[in-house]
């Protein structure tokens, strides 16, 4: 499962309380703390992150942060707790509900991620619907239901049709259900419209192979080779592109 998970909204919520100073180096804290958790620097993001939240406790933001770096601890008690705290103080915060989602579904919760992956996907204000629509995807495909998976990724798709992985997420959706001719055919669009992306070609591969045709996965596994510079994925299609080779001879 790959849940997308969304790191920071760059525009603080206003609220009153703290002197502008104390805000102003609330978010320098913040930010240099969301750079820490971007570089994995978990201590150190906490402190600077704890003392954002001292500065300007009634900041949605922070407490979003908090709950992506508690997350990344392992902590998803703690997680849970600043993301709710998040959405309390700004209750249209999408990208809190949507990281809440992926909290949940990393407990299993899937009922109570899904509510939270349609909640931030059905906010017209959120500019990035496509990752929560593909979160809800990854949620009901782990809770077994094929049919709105699909439908998932296809709204994931319909708001934006250069999101790569709903691509080969619906694919993998299909080829579930034994539907390789619809899998390689949204798989073709996915790499017309996106011809560098080599998980795309991967995928293509391996679709056309289920069909028996050799000559077409053969082509999709050497176009892996020219695009993508990920050792293992390289490795892979390498391999494919031998057995295929020598298939031919």
């Amino acid at each position: 499962m790959l849940f997308v998970v969304c790191l920071f909204a760059a525009t603080l919520a206003g609220c009153a309380g703290p002197s502008a100073d104390r805000k102003k180096e609330a978010d320098a804290r913040m930010r240099m703390g969301v750079t820490y958790l971007e570089q994995r620097n978990l201590p150190m993001a906490m402190r600077e992150l704890a003392k954002a939240s001292e500065l300007d406790p009634g900041n949605p933001e922070v407490d979003m942060a908090l709950g992506l770096a508690y997350q990344a601890r392992g902590d998803r008690s703690k997680a849970e707790e600043h993301l709710r705290r998040a959405i309390d103080k700004k209750p249209d915060y999408a990208d809190a509900r949507n990281n809440l989602g992926i909290v949940l579904a990393e407990r299993k919760e899937w009922d109570r991620a899904i509510r939270e992956f349609e909640a931030a996907a059905a906010n017209v204000m959120y500019t990035t619907p496509e990752r929560a629509y593909f979160n809800l995807g990854e949620a009901y495909r782990a809770k077994g239901d094929p049919v709105r998976a699909d439908g998932a990724y296809r709204q994931a798709l319909r708001a934006n049709d250069r999101y790569a992985p709903a691509y080969t997420a619906l694919a993998g959706v299909l080829g579930g259900q034994g539907k390789w001719d619809d899998a390689v055919s949204i798989l073709t669009r996915c790499v017309d419209l996106l011809p560098d992306y080599a998980p795309g070609w991967m995928e293509l591969g391996r679709a056309c192979l289920r069909l028996s045709r050799p000559g077409d996965a053969l082509k999709a596994f050497e176009k892996v080779l020219a695009v993508s510079s990920d050792p293992e994925e390289r490795k892979q299609a390498a391999g494919y592109v031998t057995l295929l080779g020598s298939e031919k001879r």
